[in-house]
């Protein structure tokens, strides 16, 4: 066992600034350190392009080190949630969370077959598939993995933003948001549930790509968040934090009557903690040409995911009374993302391999 402990601890501390003995990564990553809030420090200077996005932004960049497609499912009422996440590099899985109407929250990650893609906006794999179908002008997610199953539609979408590359600490990161908000219809199948439907529910899916590594040590971490309001309308806003704290984001208002963005100065702030990680329960952005009514997400049902390398916050939010949405605080182990939740793995491949007795 001690072998196979040295090979997990190599495994997650080979990015790390300073190389850690296998006793102390292993100790670091089971056992978590509970660590200071930190400041953000102001705005980068460097602008981002940013633009509304279409599905034609949603293809495979082949070559980029690191690449994913998320798509979320949320009731404004109960506030069950079904998030999914693709995963095409470095490692092929999928990661699958369902948020229950009593608060009860649940997540999985397994690897996956390689995703298959094409020059159109899809990505399949053992996991299940995204899609969009121009002839109903709609995202279509089928999905059965980690004992959870669904097949959703994904109608009168409005489009959130495409922005980047954002540069930072040697790496670059694009994302686009060809679903910033819509109306779903279909179901979803939690593991030891019966089908639940979603007709009526609110939808998002967005895509990352890039010359990054989540578990790169130099870079602090992201905030992420979506918020999908009363009058059909979202909020939306996403950026990174470098190495010394620097944020670099923007943040869009998307309405049936157009979608805008700005670059957005980030405010973090009401501190609290689970499972000793600490996050924002407030984030509050502000435009920097004020081309946007200032916005501010409140976490209103945390949950924490702890990887080892990185930890973060898939917390449910809402910017009003009545709305729903999500929001990640993502902080790397170099820079406070340590965390005593369970460490979530694949237990399958050459991670299974190495936790064997």
């Amino acid at each position: 066992m001690r072998h196979r402990l040295r090979a997990l601890a190599a495994h997650f501390s080979r990015a790390l600034r300073q190389p850690l003995t296998a006793t102390a990564a292993v100790t670091a990553i089971l056992i978590g350190i509970t660590a200071a809030p930190e400041a953000v420090a102001d705005t980068s200077a460097s602008t981002i392009p940013v633009r509304t996005a279409t599905p034609a932004d949603d293809v495979n960049h082949p070559g980029t080190a690191t690449e994913w497609w998320y798509a979320e499912v949320s009731d404004p009422g109960t506030k069950q949630t079904f998030i999914v996440n693709f995963v095409a590099r470095p490692t092929p899985s999928s990661i699958a969370f369902w948020y229950d109407a009593n608060g009860n929250k649940t997540h999985q990650l397994s690897l996956a077959t390689p995703a298959v893609t094409t020059d159109q906006p899809s990505v399949s794999s053992s996991a299940g598939s995204l899609g969009y179908d121009s002839a109903r002008g709609a995202y279509h997610l089928v999905y059965n993995a980690n004992g959870y199953k669904a097949d959703i539609w994904f109608d009168n979408a409005l489009p959130g933003v495409t922005a980047g590359p954002i540069n930072y600490d040697g790496q670059w990161m694009s994302w686009t948001v060809p679903v910033g908000t819509s109306t779903v219809t279909g179901w979803v199948q939690p593991p030891g549930s019966d089908r639940i439907s979603v007709n009526g529910w609110r939808g998002y899916h967005d895509h990352n790509w890039g010359d990054f590594l989540l578990d790169s040590q130099s870079y602090s971490g992201w905030e992420w968040g979506v918020s999908h309001e009363n009058d059909g309308s979202a909020t939306l806003y996403g950026g990174v934090v470098d190495g010394d704290g620097v944020w670099q984001g923007v943040l869009a208002d998307v309405t049936p009557q157009g979608t805008s963005g700005c670059q957005t100065d980030i405010s973090l702030s009401d501190w609290t903690s689970q499972d000793n990680f600490a996050y924002p329960a407030t984030v509050g952005l502000n435009c920097r040409d004020n081309s946007i009514t200032p916005r501010t997400f409140h976490v209103v049902g945390p949950h924490v995911v702890n990887v080892g390398t990185y930890t973060f916050t898939e917390a449910v939010t809402q910017t009003e009374p009545g709305s729903v949405g999500l929001n990640e605080h993502f902080r790397t182990l170099a820079h406070g993302g340590t965390s005593t939740a369970p460490l979530t793995l694949p237990l399958s491949g050459t991670l299974a391999g190495l936790l064997q007795p």
